[in-house]
């Protein structure tokens, strides 16, 4: 039997937080349960429904975007990064109070840097050159291209499985340039102001792209043939680069 997380416990955290953000001038709504804002806590209540899940709203005037954050009983925490006129939900196993306490600081320190920004995935088997094997997506953003490595096994998945060889729908996504470039070595940034020179090739199974920079930077990235990249990449850097894009 899964182990569920004391929510009275878990509010108390949440509440030690609320204190912190409230002195860094963030704005934190009241404890929200799901038995009515204003419920009492679970040992107080005799007779009402147990609450399944308890959150809280912070916003800060520096930051982008609004910040939702919900705990359920059964261990998984919601967050969800809010702006005018789009949202980008995640979802978090939480398997002590520990993990809740670490997770709401890193929530809060997230929101302050992300933007919300539509963007396309690419290809979801790149990687940055023939010694990585490890897959990675491949996202299209308005300014820059961005390399987030998967994991093994979504790279075992995606040898194993079909890979979607026709474009797919853009959409809003959680854009925190820190947190991806920390995630690992092999992440990337490509900012389109920032490109010397590029060349695309294609080949029979793999096809790719090498990028100079204008601070002297090399990357180096490899798709399969199969997937749509090439051709999303032409359309989108060479309005950009023009005769400095090699195809």
């Amino acid at each position: 039997m899964r182990q569920r997380i004391d929510l009275d416990l878990a509010a108390a955290l949440l509440v030690e937080h609320r204190a912190r953000w409230t002195a860094d001038q963030c704005v934190a709504s009241p404890i929200l349960w799901s038995g009515g804002e204003d419920a009492p806590p679970v040992a107080d209540r005799s007779h009402v429904d147990v609450p399944h899940w308890l959150g809280s709203r912070i916003t800060h005037a520096g930051w982008e975007v609004r910040l939702a954050v919900e705990l359920e009983a059964t261990g998984w925490a919601h967050l969800h990064f809010l702006s005018e006129t789009a949202g980008v939900h995640e979802r978090r196993r939480v398997r002590s109070l520990d993990r809740w306490d670490a997770l709401l600081d890193q929530a809060v320190a997230r929101a302050s840097r992300i933007r919300l920004v539509h963007a396309q995935l690419v290809a979801r088997a790149c990687t940055t050159g023939w010694l990585d094997w490890i897959h990675g997506e491949l996202w299209l953003l308005p300014t820059s291209l961005i390399r987030i490595r998967s994991g093994l096994m979504a790279s075992v998945a995606n040898s194993l499985g079909s890979i979607p060889t026709a474009p797919e729908p853009a959409h809003t996504i959680a854009h925190d340039p820190p947190a991806i470039l920390a995630g690992h070595r092999t992440n990337k940034i490509i900012p389109f102001d920032g490109i010397e020179r590029a060349r695309l090739h294609g080949g029979i199974t793999t096809s790719g792209m090498t990028v100079s920079m204008v601070d002297g930077t090399r990357h180096k990235l490899l798709w399969l043939t199969s997937e749509p990249t090439r051709r999303l990449l032409t359309d989108r850097l060479l309005p950009i680069l023009g005769d400095r894009l090699t195809r």
